[in-house]
């Protein structure tokens, strides 16, 4: 990767950024009295809030090199596949977010007891957590890479960074901090998205020179080795996963009713719609404003070559800053998710039923400082290893292992005739089919005359991901109808279904708030705005500086009234 090489403007955007959201930590940290404050925000996420933070939490910092890349080779099917997002979090809206808010839970798997039985939420609870660690691990290892890359530091001491900004302001102040820290990291995510693109279309000069002279094909839905098949496959992996995952899950169950977690599963799917082309669109340009990077073996570079040429001193902070806050908003809210399940659904269900709500809360600490110091210590392995490889195979098995270990959440949620040994068949037969369709593609394909290696990273992936879906749902449906429930199991689901049905009440979630985000978020929208418009004092572009200065009051004027109102809510 290319050397990012930051000016003090730069550094005092990025040194900023990180005060801000250990600030949030800390201001978050004496609020919390319970379980419910620290893992699911009180039930009283505002959904607008939650929205956001679905949307943080979907992304990292590999989404900005990958998808850049795939746009700058292949074109527009970079959009398409960022757009499948969009059907996905539709689908959550109007089927999935008001069922996780109904189940009544401040963890993802904890219904799976009163669905299913304690077995199945063991093993559920137990199942995602090792591939979900070294899936974080590698994400903060690439994370550290750029870091060490952009400030000039040893990789070793970038990782151990950045794992500790991110392992701190999730312990310190739960699912509040983390969902206000996604707000200010959605701000400098779209900051550098919205100040990249104009600078790209400016350095063209006219809007003939933009829109002609790209290879053939490169405006199509599909290209290069993403056809349809893959493009399918990756439809459905998404629309798993973004609504049974256990960190997104729970976006939809920490807002108030079920009707604000429609509205905040509607919210992401238009920040998906409208931030993908912002985002990917300067790589399709940059396919003309630097033409020579497939030759030069450079397109993994694509974005940071963008933000050099065409950023001048202050703002590759903020492109560096909206990188690091990508992945750190991923991994932290995996961190919470986690620590939620071996808090509720381990150590308070089997080891100490009785614990006070202030000693789940310690113990969801040091789950927290746990995972934190466990993840870490993974990405070192990578970095001192040389195992850079292993983060190819770790999507791929992520991948593999969605349908297995989410869709009978999802299913237990939604579908009556699914029983506990239909949920356990089909993670059994998707577990089986995954490991078998991985050692095809790894093992056996790539040693068969006639089968090109595109076809089996790209269109066997695709087909993959259909396999395991399908043979999870049908193993699901022949395990509830070959071994069928008892009479005491189907009254345990009927019983299940009509606490699903019954509306979140007042008693459910009082209208006193116990804790109140607005402060936190007024304030850090105004350090966001300082740190713009320092950025843009430091410019020697006059565009970059308008566009900076101007953003920058518009957000400090913002924030000013969000803190006035929200010190004016205090008060009534």
């Amino acid at each position: 990767m290319t050397n990012v090489h930051l000016t003090l403007p730069d550094y005092l955007v990025v040194g900023g950024y990180f005060v801000i959201v250990l600030w949030v930590g800390f201001y978050f940290r004496k609020m919390l009295v319970g379980a419910k404050d620290y893992f699911a925000g009180s039930h009283q996420v505002p959904w607008w809030l939650a929205g956001i933070s679905h949307y943080m939490s979907s992304f990292s910092a590999f989404s900005f090199i990958a998808y850049a890349q795939m746009g700058y080779m292949y074109g527009w099917v970079a959009v398409t596949l960022f757009w499948v997002t969009v059907p996905a979090c539709i689908l959550g809206g109007a089927v999935f977010a008001q069922r996780w808010r109904r189940a009544r839970i401040i963890t993802p798997v904890q219904f799976l007891e009163s669905r299913f039985s304690p077995f199945i939420r063991q093993l559920f609870a137990w199942a995602g957590i090792p591939v979900k660690i070294f899936d974080d691990a590698l994400k903060i290892f690439a994370t550290g890479l750029f870091l060490a890359l952009s400030v000039g530091i040893s990789l070793p001491w970038a990782i151990g960074f950045c794992g500790i900004v991110m392992v701190a302001y999730t312990y310190l102040g739960g699912l509040w901090a983390l969902i206000v820290t996604d707000f200010v990291q959605f701000l400098m995510k779209v900051l550098a998205m919205v100040l990249l693109l104009p600078l790209t279309l400016w350095a063209f000069g006219s809007w003939r020179s933009v829109v002609h002279g790209y290879p053939e094909h490169f405006f199509r839905p599909s290209g290069g080795p993403y056809g349809w098949v893959y493009i399918i496959g990756f439809a459905v992996l998404i629309a798993i996963s973004y609504n049974s995952t256990w960190a997104l899950a729970q976006k939809y169950y920490s807002v108030r009713t079920e009707r604000d977690a429609s509205k905040a599963a509607y919210c992401a799917a238009a920040l998906n719609f409208l931030g993908a082309p912002l985002m990917i669109l300067p790589a399709l340009f940059g396919r003309k404003l630097l033409p020579n990077l497939i030759a030069q073996h450079q397109t993994a570079d694509t974005y940071v070559l963008l933000v050099l040429k065409f950023l001048p001193v202050g703002m590759v902070g903020i492109i560096v800053a909206a990188m690091f806050s990508a992945t750190m908003a991923t991994v932290s809210a995996d961190f919470n998710a986690i620590a939620s399940v071996l808090t509720q659904d381990v150590y308070h269900r089997l080891i100490n039923p009785v614990a006070k709500e202030r000693a789940l809360v310690a113990i969801g600490r040091l789950n927290t400082l746990i995972l934190g110091v466990l993840t870490v210590g993974l990405s070192l392995w990578v970095a001192f290893s040389h195992q850079q490889s292993l983060f190819h195979l770790m999507v791929t098995v992520f991948g593999l292992f969605i349908a297995p270990t989410f869709l009978p959440l999802l299913a237990g949620l939604t579908i009556r005739r699914i029983t506990w040994k239909g949920a356990l068949a089909g993670f059994v037969a998707g577990l089986f089919t995954g490991i078998f369709t991985l050692a095809l593609k790894t093992w056996y394909l790539p040693h068969v005359s006639g089968i090109s290696p595109e076809w089996t990273n790209y269109t066997f992936e695709g087909i993959s991901i259909l396999i395991n879906t399908a043979v999870t749902i049908l193993a699901m449906w022949g395990g509830s109808v070959w071994l069928p429930a008892s009479t005491q199991e189907r009254a345990q689901i009927e019983d299940f279904f009509q606490d699903l049905g019954r509306p979140i009440t007042s008693e459910d979630v009082p209208e006193k708030r116990t804790i109140s985000a607005g402060p936190a978020i007024a304030w850090s929208t105004i350090g966001v705005a300082v740190l713009l418009i320092v950025a843009g004092i430091w410019s020697d572009l006059v565009v970059a500086r308008s566009i900076d200065l101007a953003v920058g009051v518009i957000l400090g004027t913002i924030g000013i009234v969000m803190q006035r109102k929200s010190r004016a809510s205090r008060s009534d």
